[in-house]
């Protein structure tokens, strides 16, 4: 495979990629134009390994184009692209949840993939943006073993209140975690009934309590430190988990009995990138019908095309779930990013 992936630290070698691809772009031969786009796509994602190895060497074939990954948490990325508005140097966010995204619509460029009208009605691109590739389900991740040892059942949120998980349950920073992001207003719909009631909200207190002063600041390592027996339950979603089942780590997927959000995961060509045609590519790459199928059969996500079904998962209509509402969300993300703050400088 060709493509390069480096962290965030290592970026500044990227950006010098960034600027050069810039400039041989254009430079393919105009008789492969339509099936061999040619040039360098900068990629910031803050996706697992798995999509990446299953998803990118299939775009560069596929488009002659070679493809510079950068790879941190989401809230990262997002600050990168801020600081870097003046002249980017990345060309397309690839994941995070698109609440976060809509939350940031200053930061894009406007583009629809060619693939839109193929994709359910979840998969489609409302914003002008925000492309949905495939649908990420907030869950509880529970080490079996860890769980016995203990004597205890998680089958909700409530359960994670038991005094004897105390310090033993692993959950990432809202504050910059799209997928801890997704799993506090979860909890605050699932529990609540919506985002700003007193049940909601004193419940995610009791929670904070039960974390015991700890925050994990990555995503990865949330699920990863529960499936290797540092934490009895996880706080994480479903794709993420999926790969330690697979794995046949000691871990079970639980959707929570008062119920499960799932939201689109999304990518964005980032304001002013220097490869937009490449960037262009890559959008109806991950939206056609071949990428889609690989999502489904390779990786861990749950696709959005129509005719695209993911086996070995429960179908939607089998678990419980409750409807975010996206719009309320990406207009009070900060209040609602702040309260979690308060709660959490209390404790």
């Amino acid at each position: 495979m060709r493509f390069r992936t480096v962290s965030i630290l290592a970026v500044l070698g990227v950006s010098a990629l960034a600027m050069s691809a810039c400039s041989s772009a254009d430079g393919g031969d105009a008789g492969d134009a339509s099936s061999k786009v040619g040039g360098t796509l900068v990629l910031y994602t803050p996706n697992e390994e798995e999509m990446l190895d299953a998803l990118i060497p299939q775009f560069e074939d596929e488009t002659g184009i070679d493809v510079q990954i950068v790879t941190a948490g989401t809230g990262e990325l997002y600050q990168r692209v801020k600081s870097e508005a003046a002249n980017p140097q990345g060309d397309v966010v690839f994941g995070g949840g698109i609440a976060q995204a809509l939350a940031n619509s200053d930061l894009w460029d406007e583009y629809t993939s060619v693939n839109d009208g193929d994709m359910l009605d979840a998969g489609k691109n409302t914003s002008g943006f925000a492309t949905p590739y495939q649908a990420d389900g907030s869950n509880l991740l529970v080490n079996t073993e860890k769980a016995k040892a203990a004597g205890v059942t998680i089958d909700s949120y409530k359960d994670l209140l038991n005094p004897a998980l105390k310090g033993k349950i692993a959950f990432g920073d809202p504050t910059q975690s799209s997928s801890a992001f997704a799993q506090l207003t979860n909890m605050l719909k699932a529990v609540g009934g919506d985002y700003e009631s007193d049940a909601g909200w004193d419940f995610v207190a009791s929670l904070v309590k039960q974390l015991n002063g700890i925050t994990i600041s990555s995503s990865t390592q949330v699920a990863q430190s529960t499936a290797d027996g540092e934490y009895v339950a996880a706080l994480t979603y479903e794709p993420l988990s999926l790969n330690y089942v697979k794995a046949g780590k000691p871990v079970k997927i639980v959707y929570p009995s008062e119920g499960a959000v799932f939201l689109p995961a999304s990518a964005q060509v980032i304001k002013g990138a220097k490869d937009q045609k490449q960037a262009h590519a890559f959008i109806d790459y991950i939206t056609s019908e071949k990428a889609q199928k690989t999502i489904a059969e390779e990786t861990a996500g749950r696709p959005l095309r129509e005719g695209v079904d993911k086996p070995g998962v429960p179908a939607l209509a089998d678990i419980k779930t409750v409807e975010e509402d996206s719009e309320y969300v990406a207009a009070h993300r900060d209040d609602i990013v702040a309260r979690y703050q308060q709660i959490l400088e209390a404790n």
